[in-house]
């Protein structure tokens, strides 16, 4: 005998709101499965009960399983399919060959917008719940208005927190708590007002809604920015790719939204910063062993709010073996580690993705050179001449600057 398996969302009001549909499901299965918080919501069923376990997966075979011979109703919140368990449970389900039936509720946000009058198809969503808050600032770089579902290690106190380092605090927050529930409470806050603590205790089961003030994205500077705009080592002009060959560098490496990006030798930071606000969405490894660097590159990380940037305190290519596979990389100091990175990088650099160096010295051209052929590489090399107006008396003339080398490798 082949069963069935029914997904059902439901509410912090229980039954109160579920449709006809949804509970005929219910009274007509023979198992009932969900967190013991939705299985205590229907008392009232007798049949056998499964509740969710962890880890999730193994939960989720066993529904499957018993889905293939009985019929079986799973509980989840709100909309099943919003962040929640509906898209795991429809690919096991696939693999099984077991259909699904799925009976929505209201969704979080579709409750707290009508709280507040919001337009839900203008918010853009994100999740910190059950994940890592790396990377959550430059995603709300990308619009106005979010909403942000949360978990009881990334409470909306924690969030503020994370916002308040990178000097985000114009944001309007509305933080509500257990929507749809008897204990429901819809506050509004400031990012200082929230780690201040104002809020008190909050309930775990809580969104925020933020709407941005009156700081434009990236503080209004979404890209490629002066040299001026970093802190950097001084001797000299600063340890830094200077723009004109950042901005050819960055260009050449093909970079997406959501693109792993290391930049090795990284000093003050710039290639990777500007590097990180084209892969908001991805993460960048900004590799440095310089510990004069360090407080600098961290100071302009938080400066350009680029938190999807990690700093990696390691002389490469130690340390590279523990970073996800690059789709792209660019190297603008080796200290004098040039062969051991080269051979590394174009081993775990995913094919299509480009690797670029920077050479000023004859040396570390011809070296470069050499290391291609003996990998049978053909590069693309850009040789770089930047001159800059200077002031000379009366009159105006060009100051030319040192060489660049740009050594581009794609992996085929």
């Amino acid at each position: 005998m082949r069963g069935q398996l029914r997904l059902v969302g439901i509410g912090d009001d229980g039954c109160l709101s579920l449709t006809s549909r949804a509970m005929n499901a219910i009274s007509e299965a023979e198992v009932l499965a969900g967190s013991e918080r939705h299985l205590a919501f229907v008392p009232q069923y007798t049949g056998q009960k499964l509740a969710m376990t962890s880890p999730l997966s193994g939960f989720i075979t066993q529904v499957v399983e018993l889905a293939s011979r009985q019929d079986v109703c799973v509980l989840a919140s709100g909309d099943p399919l919003f962040f929640g368990i509906g898209q795991l449970l429809l690919k096991a389900a696939a693999k099984a060959n077991v259909d699904v039936d799925i009976i929505p509720s209201l969704s979080s946000v579709q409750l707290a917008c009508a709280r507040y009058g919001w337009s839900s198809q203008q918010l853009t969503m994100l999740s910190v719940h059950g994940r890592s808050l790396t990377g959550l600032v430059a995603k709300l770089q990308q619009a106005d208005e979010f909403a942000l579902l949360t978990d009881g290690v990334n409470s909306p106190q924690v969030v503020a927190a994370h916002l308040l380092t990178f000097a985000e605090t114009h944001w309007q927050i509305h933080v509500c708590e257990a929507l749809g529930g008897v204990d429901e409470r819809c506050r509004t806050f400031t990012v200082a007002e929230l780690v201040a603590g104002e809020a008190g205790e909050v309930n775990p089961l809580n969104l925020m809604l933020l709407r941005r003030g009156d700081q434009a994205p990236w503080n209004g500077k979404p890209g490629h920015v002066a040299d001026e705009e970093y802190a950097k080592r001084i001797p000299s002009q600063g340890l830094i790719t200077k723009a004109p060959i950042r901005a050819v560098a960055i260009a050449n490496l093909n970079l997406t939204p959501d693109s792993i990006m290391w930049d090795i030798g990284t000093a003050s930071g710039s290639v990777a910063i500007e590097s990180a606000k084209q892969a908001w969405r991805g993460q960048i490894y900004a590799i440095e062993c310089n510990s004069d660097c360090f407080e600098m590159l961290a100071a302009n990380r938080e400066l350009h709010k680029v938190d999807n940037m990690n700093i990696i305190k390691h002389k490469a290519p130690d340390g590279l073996a523990d970073l996800p596979a690059p789709d792209a990389v660019f190297c603008g100091g080796s200290r004098g580690q040039m062969s051991a990175i080269f051979t590394h990088v174009m081993q775990v650099l995913k094919t299509g993705g480009r690797f670029i160096v920077s050479a000023v010295t004859l040396d570390s051209v011809t070296e470069l050179f050499n290391l291609c052929r003996q990998h049978e590489i053909e590069p693309q090399i850009l040789m770089l001449n930047i001159s800059k107006t200077k002031p000379l008396a009366h009159y105006t003339c060009y100051q030319a600057e040192n060489p660049i080398h740009l050594f581009i490798i794609e992996k085929r």
